[in-house]
């Protein structure tokens, strides 16, 4: 758990339940539509959406 908040902190991402080192990262919910554009529009390989609200980043260990 002390790990998972270390991350979140490091990262401004959120970790999900049971999160260990290597898991993907939550990207924090956009706050506004342009926001939302973006990230679904983002081509970072890193990164990758469910829906424009629930969006994904593969952890760098």
């Amino acid at each position: 758990m002390i790990l998972a908040l270390q991350k979140s902190d490091e990262t401004h991402n959120s970790t999900p339940a049971n999160w260990q080192p290597g898991d993907d990262l939550i990207i924090s919910t956009p706050t506004t539509v342009a926001d939302a554009e973006a990230g679904m529009a983002s081509t970072d390989e890193d990164e990758y959406a469910l829906d424009w609200f629930l969006r994904f980043r593969k952890d760098k260990v």
